[in-house]
């Protein structure tokens, strides 16, 4: 039951995220995002989060703090080949649901009717389950997309400092069973960071 009403109201969902899939794509465009590198890498930016009216109160509650927003850096940029894809988020397939083996089916009307019973629980339970874990899901999706999106805003106000990637050109390498030609590495030699100096902020903060 439960797993039968996971599979079931997933294919559903899957189905409607079929029909949508050219608008997701144009909602989700994490390529634009993307900062060009050397040799045809990229760099995928930061994810900055922004909490508001953040509220810190000390153990026993003698002193707090309170700030209007806290941005926080969640994860670092990252060298990549390609963009993320909305996809790798939300499409999902739990497979094929095997009917129970013989020895755990009903063998009477009276099992037969808990049997029912049960399977209809479990099959409501199994499409909550379905609809919380895509939520979970789009959750996830939206927190890194704008997260992204928030690096550029606070980039383009002068609020955070942009990673730096350098190239190392290393030639001819390796030898024996391989050997590599043109070989290039490439680093991330700085990390974003915020910028607290307002002073050299381009614009005021929202």
């Amino acid at each position: 039951g439960a797993r039968g009403g996971l599979a079931w109201r997933t294919f559903q969902i899957q189905r409607r995220l079929a029909e949508t899939e050219g608008n997701l794509d144009k909602v989700y465009s994490f390529g634009y995002l993307l900062i060009a590198a050397p040799s045809g890498l990229l760099v995928e930016p930061p994810m900055v989060t922004e909490a508001q009216r953040a509220v810190i109160v000390a153990v026993g509650g003698q002193n707090a703090a309170v700030a209007d927003r806290v941005y926080r850096i969640n994860r670092g940029a990252r060298i990549v080949t390609a963009p993320r894809n909305w996809r790798s988020y939300l499409e999902r397939d739990w497979g094929k649901v095997d009917p129970p083996p013989k020895l755990l089916r009903p063998k009477n009307q009276r099992e037969l009717a808990e049997w029912r019973k049960w399977i209809n629980v479990g099959w409501e339970e199994g499409v909550q389950q379905a609809d919380e874990v895509f939520e979970a899901d789009l959750d996830r999706l939206n927190g890194d997309y704008m997260g992204m999106i928030r690096y550029r805003e606070l980039l383009a106000q002068g609020m955070i400092t942009p990673p730096y990637a350098a190239q190392e050109d290393r030639g001819i390498t390796g030898g024996g069973s391989e050997m590599r030609i043109g070989d290039r590495g490439l680093n991330i030699t700085a990390p974003a960071l915020l910028n607290p100096k307002s002073d050299l902020w381009i614009t005021a903060p929202r």
